[in-house]
């Protein structure tokens, strides 16, 4: 199974040394989509900024970046009282 690494590119930049294995690239994919909707999530529950120009990369077991999880392409924000305007 390779090995993929997720790394977090926040206000403190965090490097996954390690890396898990995953069956494939889409499922790294995932579990990436679903850590940053977490991350998000928990700065919600915190009443703390959600910063959309932060991202989790993830790379193969040489550093090269695979995928890019953008945090402002997870969220979609509605607001039904401006579209009644």
């Amino acid at each position: 199974m390779p090995r993929y690494h997720l790394n977090l590119f926040n206000s403190a930049d965090t490097y996954d040394e390690d890396g898990r294995d995953f069956e494939d690239l889409a499922a790294a994919k995932e579990e990436a989509i679903r850590s940053s909707r977490d991350l998000m999530a928990e700065h919600l529950k915190a009443g703390e900024p959600i910063d959309l120009g932060h991202r989790i990369e993830v790379a193969d077991d040489e550093g090269k970046v695979l995928a890019t999880i953008d945090f402002r392409e997870l969220i979609t924000i509605t607001d039904s009282k401006a579209a009644a305007a």
